[in-house]
């Protein structure tokens, strides 16, 4: 330290050493010298402690005395505070603000200034914050205004112990007056901002509403009631969705996860169970490997009032009264810092030496210094004054002044031995097993090594088995179809409100506590054991300037005043710069505020009557109901009811709470007894096989919008239906159908999907078919004549007929249609003499132009001769309509008939009538195209000029 200069001419240098409590000069005087002597003062509170200290070779008698927090406080002269005469903008923008003493500091500020007349050094031992600087910077002013030659130093330590006492009287420094500068400027802007604001609100709608309370408004208090209103309405807005899902359990009782998790269709649902019915599961792949459960970061003001709310259920601000306690009496570190790392200058092994003797965890400390210390998690904050919370001395249970304040020495103790342990260890396996085409999986946890958790009861890290299983093991299962709701957010807890006005900068870690208890004294909103909720008065408050169109509730205004407040500490920026700016700013919100004073009180007050029974909505939560007007406290003044009917009434209300009660759990069973019905209908439609089943084959056969492989499902009829279940799953969407959620049940017992019938939005039921659902009796007939592959015969939802289609599709699009008049078709042992082809029995409708109604035939197109003529020309125009549809959807595509004879399309050479010496070359046909004439019967061109040659017009006849 170097040498202090002196202004007095004899005797020994004199010290002036000033801190900010009284709790910690004492402490102070009691590390550096025990036998001191105690003087006292001006003021009962803060003590004058003297002694003599050797600094390198100087001898100087140390003075040690204290304040009490801020000296000063800044408010707005006399003439201002009759609210009903300013207008809120001069008190915003223009009124003068005084930065005085008060009266109750005045004992203080003679201490201050007789001592230092006395003394030639000040050292100040102000908390090292930005509210410590200048309290700091107050001290010296008026230190000064006493004596102008007094030499002014600054102490920075985190811990009143004698190393950090020490170090801080060998490494002394000038205060910051820049961090001084940006708490003025807060206050300032806090002050114009609130004292304004807070007068607009009072005035405008305490008269209106006959309020009692002053409706204050602060640029932090009302950002903070903002995130608990909005988590209100989201909980009040919340609509419970139901949701499906397969759980799979194995024969030890392993419950196993559905991969595809909660999906909100219940038929989706049922198509995917059915598609897995078996007993029987595959184990497909079996993985473990180590994993860590890291050990918490060193301990920030932030985190730590977070772990006192969440874990020990003491309040933030509750919290931080007993850690500047624990702090001031020289147990911990000081407890505001935004660091989450320890410096590599700080001995952290010395620290924990200090805790080898605690009858708790002096032995977990001792195996620290012996093998198992790891070097602390490194955060990325640190705010270069303190480092982490962190114990300085040991305190035994029996040492704490209360239970609560053991507790939070505890949490910071074993926090810091955490830090200095290992992460804890595990070995996780995870089973993944696959029944059909849906897999499942389970993990399961075996802790090795818990390190950490050892001493750190606030984190849990919970072990759960998994069976021994290999891979390709096949495994008895039950599948069951299980459903459930989705919950509403969670209400707003201390430690979620916290941790999201750090993240959005409202407040300090120093402040954030204060403004959180702000709210609750101003009765905007109630805390009931964690949980904090909105009274009417602050949702209506809110809800008030939102539908205006104001954002005062939200954190930007008040992140972007913090960014300019950091700015002047740093140096960047000058105070008078940005609190110009700022109230720039909020003059022009309130000149809005006032020009919409009608629309503010209509809309409070139509929130304010809406929210009348809100807070016996909330009895759930044991809320205690305020009234928070004069006017419904005057109602119940006039309506007292005498004690006899206040009993009678209260006997009635606990009468009518009871019918309710056993109503509501009337309902209750009958809704368990409606699931355990539909349970048991799902139970017996896994036992109905033979009559129903899902499977999935090899086919060839394809979507057509989305080239997924159809899976084909055989109703209880006997008949199939193809679909895809990639569309039905809203991946691959069309504009007349979005999920399988459109399916629409022909009645409300049904027990599978067969009892369901498709619908579009626009109620076209065929059109969904022909997009989704190819339905199919199949049955191999012959190869294709274009690729060689076997031909089958369909049947086709679009019309209820049938036709052959190949089994190259979609490589291959032949595709050929037969007769509407087909009612059946059964196949038969029997083959073609002619073809080889096989034969079938055909049933024809009535409307038939056939003379027989059932017949044994072979459908090859070149060998049939029964009905040929007409099937082909009924085949054009079927394929003409596909060809169109082509023109919209791959895989539509059907190949023409073709005449061998004429090369025209759309006949065969058995019915062509064309002479093929008069048929002109394609590029006279090309100029004459315009010229040909449609066939009044087929409506073809240029296929048979002479319209009495035409085959449809004999059909007709024939029909005729």
């Amino acid at each position: 330290m170097n040498n202090f200069r002196t202004g007095i001419k004899f005797g020994k240098i004199k010290v002036l050493n000033v801190a900010e409590k009284p709790s910690v000069a004492r402490s102070i005087a009691n590390v550096l010298a025990r036998d001191h002597t105690v003087e006292e003062t001006q003021s009962p509170y803060n003590k004058l402690f003297k002694f003599n200290f050797k600094f390198g070779d100087q001898e100087v008698e140390m003075w040690i005395t204290s304040v009490s927090g801020h000296l000063k406080s800044l408010r707005y002269p006399k003439q201002y505070q009759k609210w009903d005469q300013w207008d809120p903008i001069i008190i915003l923008k223009d009124a003068e603000i005084e930065n005085i003493i008060p009266n109750e500091k005045r004992f203080l500020e003679g201490n201050l200034k007789q001592f230092a007349r006395e003394c030639s050094q000040l050292i100040l031992w102000l908390d090292c914050d930005r509210e410590g600087e200048n309290i700091a910077f107050e001290v010296l002013e008026v230190c000064k205004d006493s004596n102008p030659q007094i030499q002014v130093h600054r102490a920075h330590f985190s811990a009143v112990t004698y190393v950090d006492i020490k170090k801080a009287l060998d490494n002394l420094k000038q205060p910051d007056e820049n961090l001084s500068n940006s708490v003025l400027a807060r206050q300032e802007i806090d002050l114009r901002i609130g004292a304004s604001f807070t007068r607009f609100q009072t005035l405008l709608l305490q008269q209106q509403f006959n309020l009692q309370s002053i409706i204050s408004y602060g640029p932090c208090q009302i950002p903070t009631l903002g995130f608990v209103v909005q988590r209100q309405k989201e909980i009040d807005s919340f609509v419970k969705e139901k949701f499906w899902f397969i759980q799979c359990e194995d024969q030890t009782k392993c419950v196993y996860n559905w991969s595809r998790g909660n999906i909100f269709d219940e038929m989706i649902v049922l198509i995917l169970f059915e598609r897995c019915f078996t007993e029987q599961a595959k184990i497909t792949d079996v993985q473990s490997k180590e994993v860590q459960k890291w050990k918490p970061y060193p301990l920030s003001t932030i985190e730590f009032e977070k772990l006192a709310s969440k874990k020990l259920k003491i309040s933030a601000h509750k919290a931080m009264e007993l850690a500047e306690k624990l702090y001031n009496r020289g147990f911990i570190s000081y407890p505001r810092t935004e660091t989450n790392k320890f410096p590599p200058t700080i001995n952290l092994q010395n620290i924990i030496r200090d805790q080898v003797n605690h009858p708790v965890w002096g032995e977990f400390a001792q195996s620290l210094i012996n093998f198992n210390f790891d070097q602390p998690r490194a955060g990325n904050k640190d705010d270069k004054a303190h480092p982490p919370i962190h114990p300085v001395k040991m305190m035994r249970e029996s040492d704490a002044q209360t239970q609560q304040e053991w507790e939070i020495y505890q949490l910071i103790t074993r926090h810091f031995l955490a830090c200095c342990s290992k992460n804890a260890k595990g070995s996780e396996t995870t089973v993944n097993l696959q029944v059909q085409e849906e897999s499942f999986y389970k993990q399961g946890l075996v802790i090795l090594e818990k390190n950490y958790l050892e001493i750190y009861p606030y984190d849990e890290w919970s072990q759960s088995q998994v069976p021994n299983y290999n891979k390709g093991d096949l495994v008895q299962i039950t599948l069951k179809i299980q459903n459930g709701k989705t919950s509403p957010p969670k209400p707003m807890t201390e430690s979620e409100l916290i941790g999201l006005m750090d993240k959005n900068g409202i407040g300090t870690d120093a402040t954030i506590h204060e403004h959180i208890n702000t709210i609750q004294e101003r009765e905007y909103a109630i805390k009931k054991g964690q949980i904090i909720k909105p009274t009417k008065l602050g949702l209506a408050l809110v809800e008030s300037y939102e539908i205006l169109g104001f954002t005062l509730h939200k954190p930007h205004l008040r992140a972007v005043m913090e960014q300019r407040m950091n700015e002047v500490a740093q140096g960047t920026k000058q105070k008078k710069q940005i609190v110009e700016a700022t109230i720039a700013e909020m003059s022009d919100i309130l000149k809005q505020l006032q020009e919409k004073r009608s629309q503010i009180i209509s809309t409070f007050g139509q929130y304010l009557e809406a929210l009348k029974d809100y807070d016996e909505n909330n009895d759930d939560d044991n809320t205690q109901n305020r009234d928070l007007t004069q006017q419904n406290q005057q109602k119940q003044k006039k309506n007292k009811i005498p004690k006899k009917q206040q009993q009678q009434q209260q006997q009635q209300q606990q009468q009518q709470q009871q019918q309710q009660q056993q109503q509501q759990q009337q309902q209750q069973q009958q809704q368990q007894q409606q699931q355990q019905q539909q349970q048991q209908q799902y139970l017996q439609q896994q036992q109905i096989q033979q009559q129903q089943q899902l499977h999935q084959q090899n086919y060839s056969s394809f979507c057509n919008i989305c080239g997924t492989q159809l899976v084909e499902i055989k109703q209880i009829n006997g008949t199939f239906l193809e679909i895809c279940l990639k569309c039905c799953l809203g991946q691959e969407k069309s504009q007349n159908f979005n999920s399988i959620s459109n399916f629409q049940p022909k009645s409300q017992n049904y027990n599978s999907i067969s009892n369901f019938q498709p619908r579009s939005e626009n109620n076209n039921t065929s059109n969904f078919q022909s997009k989704f659902f190819k339905g199919s009796n199949i049955e191999e007939t012959f190869k294709c004549n274009q690729c060689q592959n076997q031909m089958k015969i369909r049947q086709s939802k679009l019309k209820n007929s049938y036709f052959f289609g190949c089994l190259g599709y979609p490589q291959c699009n032949q595709a050929i249609f037969l007769p509407d008049y087909i009612k059946s078709i059964q196949r038969t042992d029997k083959k073609c003499r002619k073809c080889n082809s096989i034969i079938f029995q055909t049933e024809y409708s009535e409307n038939s132009t056939l003379q027989q109604k059932s017949q044994l035939l072979c459908l090859y197109p070149e060998c049939s001769e029964g009905f040929k003529t007409e099937w082909k020309n009924q085949n054009r125009e079927s394929q003409q309509t596909h060809l169109n549809n082509s023109k919209q959807k791959q895989g539509f595509l059907m190949r023409q008939v073709q005449c061998k004879k004429c090369n025209q399309f759309g006949h065969y050479e058995d019915v062509c009538n064309i002479n093929t010496k008069t048929i002109p070359s394609l590029a006279d046909s090309n100029q004459k195209e315009k010229k040909d004439k449609l066939c009044p019967s087929c409506g073809i061109t240029g296929r048979h000029p002479k319209g009495s040659d035409c085959p449809m017009k004999k059909v007709k006849k024939k029909n005729q």
